[in-house]
C-alpha cells in the first residue's frame, strides 16, 4: 500500500509509476496530487482512501479510465459538489472507461476537497501484466511529465469555450475566425519583471552617484531607466560652484 501525505507541504506524484491497488493520501493544510496520465497499471481495480483537512487531495487520470467517487464533505467539496455538508456517490460523468480500469475515490474533506479530473492530452490507459510492466520500467525510456502544463492549457481553453458559448454568435465567429493564437510569453514577461524591480530597489537604496553610473550602464543593454523614475529621481549634470550662488543672493536682497 502506497502512503502519500502532505502536511503544511504537498506529497505529490508525476511521471510513470506503478500505483498499488490500495493507496492513502492524506492533505493536512497541504496538497497531495497524484498523476495517472503515464502511470503503468497492472491492477484492474485501484482504491484512494483520501483525507482532506485545511488542504486538497487531487487525482489527474488518462480519459479511459473510470472514476467512482464515495465520499462526504463537511464545509468543503468532494467530487463535484460540496458545502456544508455534501455526500457523493457516484461516477464521474466525463470518464467513460474502455480499459477495464477504474478508481474508487474514499473519504472525507472538512473544509478542504477531494476532486478528480481527466488530463484529456494523456495517453490512453492499459492493462497489463507484472512482466510487461518491469519490462516497460528498465527498457523504455520514461518520458518528462507534461500534465501541468497540459492541465493549465485544458483549463484554459474550456475557460475560452464557455465565453465563446455565452457569446453572440457573430462575435464568436469573429474572434475565432480573426484573433491569432499568440504564443505564450508569460515566462520571459515574469522574469523581465523580477529583474526590474530587483534593479528598482537597488537604485532606489543606492547614493545618487552610484545610480547614476548603474543607469548609464543600463542604457546600453537595452534596459528601461524610466520604469525607475518613479522611485527616485536620478538628475545629472555639472554641478555648480557655491559662491557664485552666494553673490548673487547678496546682490538679490541689496
Amino acid at each position: 500500500m502506497s502512503n502519500f501525505f502532505g502536511f503544511l507541504s504537498g506529497a505529490n506524484q508525476y511521471g510513470r509509476w506503478v500505483p498499488e491497488p490500495v493507496i492513502k493520501a492524506k492533505a493536512i493544510a497541504g496538497g497531495s496530487t497524484l498523476d495517472f496520465s503515464q502511470a503503468i497499471f497492472v491492477h484492474p481495480v485501484i482504491t484512494i482512501h483520501a483525507c482532506a483537512f485545511w488542504g486538497g487531495v487531487t487525482l489527474i487520470v488518462p480519459p479511459n479510465v473510470h472514476v467512482e467517487q464515495n465520499g462526504e464533505a463537511i464545509l468543503g467539496g468532494f467530487g463535484a459538489g460540496g458545502g456544508v455538508y455534501h455526500r457523493s456517490r457516484s461516477a464521474m460523468p466525463t470518464t467513460v472507461s474502455n480499459s477495464g480500469i477504474t478508481i474508487k475515490i474514499e473519504g472525507t474533506a472538512v473544509m478542504g476537497a477531494v476532486s478528480a479530473a481527466v488530463n484529456r492530452n494523456a495517453a490512453p490507459a492499459q492493462l497489463v501484466t507484472l512482466e510487461e510492466a518491469a519490462r516497460i520500467t528498465q527498457e523504455v525510456p520514461e518520458q518528462a511529465s507534461t500534465t501541468r502544463e497540459d492541465m493549465h492549457q485544458q483549463i484554459i481553453g474550456d475557460a475560452l469555450s464557455r465565453r465563446l458559448a455565452s457569446a453572440p454568435p457573430v462575435a464568436a465567429a469573429r474572434i475565432t475566425q480573426e484573433v491569432p493564437e499568440q504564443a505564450s510569453t508569460t515566462r520571459e514577461d515574469m522574469r523581465q519583471q523580477i529583474v526590474g524591480d530587483a534593479l528598482s530597489r537597488r537604485l532606489a537604496s543606492a547614493p545618487p552617484a552610484a545610480a547614476a553610473a548603474l543607469q548609464r550602464a543600463m542604457m546600453p543593454q537595452g534596459q528601461n531607466p524610466t520604469l525607475l523614475q518613479n522611485r527616485q529621481q536620478v538628475v545629472e549634470g555639472v554641478p555648480v560652484p557655491s559662491a557664485p550662488c552666494k553673490e548673487s543672493q547678496a546682490h538679490t536682497a541689496s
